[in-house]
């Protein structure tokens, strides 16, 4: 829809137009004189080129009307002479509609410079005619031609203006809308991120408990057995078994609790080794499982976000021995190399032929599939279970610093 300036402009234009032609129209001397035909026909040919100039039509249809209008106003020049400057209200006229349609500068060039070398010949006829030059008359009338170009340039400048900001407006609705949208999106992804971290937590914590207090467990039911076979032929050394038992339970509640209370470890109090040691060491004195821990390597080149899992995995590869093969001895091989740690548990159990991995086995997997290493279990019926695992160093060593 035009703009109420746009549509008043519009009005006024074609007014000047046919106010103009009429004014020209009275200095003819009738219907004899060429000249009258001419500006009864300049008439609708500016009227027609009006409205078509101001219809929504393709750039080139308005040049050509523009051009016609040039024409038409040029021939009055010509054709007037006795009238002075004053068709160059005419072109007054057609600089505003010209600066107001068209933004292109090579055009607006062309259209400039065609009034300009119009205005220098009827210059120089009306001076070869009157032989009288008017400097005055041709500023103010020339001025006026600049005048009505610079209007128009103003009024298309303010129209691209409202156009650009309608514009603007409707991407930035579209922009909230879309922002809405994504922040509503955002907001289910929180809640599912928040969801899905409240069961990872929960899972880890499963898992911690299981680890920990399961280890325990498997002790405490192996001292519970001696208990009851002391009972009978030994009073005492039941006793001082009940009293492991009862420490055993004890360590397995701080286990709990800890596990509850956090999910990592520091090992800032004794080496990793010596960790290791103390808890093979307090294993096989718990349940009369000989241990061995053997270390090629310095176990300072190990992350401390590899040392917890190590733990664990060691911790349950025991664990199970003792639980699920009966073992008498476990072997703990683990080799520091330059690109990876390897983690070998091996023990002398019954074994399996048909491995069916269980809750401690598949953790053990999770655990070390978390930090991008390998998981591997061999078992032979009577001759043992072993596990395999190996952690990359070099791709964490360049990212996570001991």
């Amino acid at each position: 829809m035009k703009s109420v300036s746009l549509f008043l402009f519009s009005l006024v234009r074609i007014a000047m137009l046919v106010i103009l032609s009429g004014y020209f129209f009275q200095m003819t001397d009738g219907i004899k004189d060429g000249r009258t035909i001419y500006i009864i026909g300049a008439i609708p040919i500016f009227i027609v080129s009006h409205f078509i100039q101001m219809a929504n039509v393709r750039e080139k249809t308005r040049i050509l009307c523009s051009s016609i209008d040039f024409i038409v106003i040029t021939g009055i020049g010509f054709l007037f002479s006795e009238s002075g400057y004053l068709y160059l209200i005419f072109f007054g006229v057609f600089s505003t509609t010209v600066f107001l349609l068209y933004d292109r500068k090579k055009l607006l060039g062309l259209f400039s410079g065609a009034f300009v070398a119009i205005w220098i010949l009827i210059s120089l006829r009306l001076y070869a005619q009157t032989g009288i030059f008017s400097v005055s008359s041709n500023i103010v009338n020339v001025m006026f031609v600049i005048y009505g170009a610079f209007v128009g340039g103003l009024i298309r400048n303010s129209r691209n203006a409202k156009e650009t900001i309608a514009l603007q407006y409707k991407q930035l609705n579209e922009s909230h809308g879309a922002l809405q949208a994504a922040h509503r999106q955002l907001k289910d992804y929180a809640e599912q991120v928040e969801e899905l971290t409240v069961i990872r937590e929960r899972n880890e914590i499963a898992r911690e408990i299981h680890d920990t207090v399961g280890h325990k467990m498997t002790a405490l039911i192996v001292q519970l057995q001696v208990a009851s076979e002391m009972a009978v032929r030994d009073s005492r050394k039941a006793k001082e078994v009940l009293g492991i038992c009862e420490q055993l339970t004890r360590d397995a509640l701080h286990e709990i609790r800890m596990s509850v209370r956090t999910l990592k470890e520091d090992y800032q109090e004794a080496s990793f080794q010596e960790v290791l040691q103390g808890l093979l060491d307090e294993f096989s004195s718990m349940t009369l499982m000989e241990t061995r821990l053997l270390i090629i390597g310095g176990t300072a080149e190990i992350p401390l976000t590899y040392q917890p899992t190590i733990k664990r995995i060691v911790q349950e590869g025991v664990t199970n021995a003792k639980k699920h093969g009966n073992a008498d001895t476990c072997i703990v091989n683990i080799h520091i190399f330059e690109e990876e740690v390897r983690v070998e548990i091996k023990d002398d159990g019954k074994g399996e032929k048909n491995i069916t991995p269980n809750f401690g086995l598949i953790n053990m997997k999770e655990r070390v599939t978390e930090h991008g290493g390998s998981f591997r279990i061999e078992s032979i019926e009577g001759e043992g279970f072993e596990i395999m695992v190996s952690f990359p160093l070099q791709r964490i060593a360049t990212g996570v610093t001991g």
